[in-house]
């Protein structure tokens, strides 16, 4: 049986709205439809977000959204963290969506069903081709509109889940040192995303932090310096199966727990 659908739709086409402020350290590019959804692009002192506001309220800290930038592009499903409001995610992958909106055309989120059986919410919307906003917020973290790193790879594997997409697992997983407190504070737990480049050895190279959670305790820079000596293998499947483990970028999740 074909999952129910809630159909949002919007004809006219939208643009980014370019803000700058320098006292807050902060340059946000936001768009607005009329379905009631918000995006908002955006460097804050030095940490990059992708966020969308207005969706169907969700109960949890993480939920999957589908998005599909253009007629002809490919629905992306990934993970995004649930903000303090329940109607409010973060992409887990932040750049890598941004730089997927900026070609513009037609949008089309996906929300699944929150239970089984549930209907699933599906917005459509039209954005103006908008490289320059996006831009601007992407440079001012550092980020280049197009990543360097994918010159010669198709496409990123895994979407911000947690652990290693599917079809990779750790020969030598990272041991990163839980980060010395700040301010005399230190979470309980928290979680770093990042991408890397495999090499044939399984050896990470040209890693970097895409997100983490929570901000302000350099939880993605301990884990940085614990992925030298961290190798990665193919499964017994993929290996079967005749899959390369050189040469790919992957993206996947390091989780902190103190006890």
């Amino acid at each position: 049986m074909a999952t129910p659908t809630a159909a949002w739709s919007q004809d006219d086409a939208s643009d980014w709205v370019l803000t700058r402020l320098p006292e807050a350290k902060t340059v946000v590019a936001t768009i607005s439809f009329t379905n009631g959804l918000h995006l908002v692009s955006r460097c804050q002192d030095g940490v990059y977000d992708l966020i969308v506001q207005g969706l169907p309220e969700v109960r949890g800290v993480k939920r999957e959204l589908a998005f599909q930038v253009g007629e002809g592009g490919e629905s992306k499903t990934s993970v995004w963290s649930v903000g303090t409001s329940q109607s409010v995610a973060f992409s887990r992958i932040p750049a890598q969506v941004a730089r997927d909106l900026a070609a513009g055309g037609e949008l089309q989120i996906i929300v699944p069903p929150e239970q089984e059986g549930g209907r699933r919410t599906r917005y459509v919307m039209d954005i103006e081709p908008s490289s320059t906003a996006i831009e601007q917020t992407l440079n001012a973290c550092g980020r280049p509109l197009v990543d360097p790193r994918m010159a010669g790879v198709d496409e990123v594997d895994g979407n911000g889940q947690d652990g290693l997409p599917a079809f990779i697992q750790w020969r030598a997983a990272p041991r990163p040192s839980f980060p010395a407190p700040v301010g005399g504070r230190m979470p309980n737990q928290g979680y770093v995303v990042l991408t890397c480049l495999t090499k044939d050895d399984g050896s990470l190279s040209d890693c970097q932090t895409e997100s983490e959670v929570p901000r302000g305790y350099n939880l993605g820079r301990a884990v940085e310096r614990a992925l030298p000596r961290a190798r990665v293998a193919l499964t017994d499947e993929a290996a079967a199966s005749g899959a390369d483990l050189a040469g790919r970028m992957i993206s996947f999740s390091v989780n902190f727990e103190l006890r």
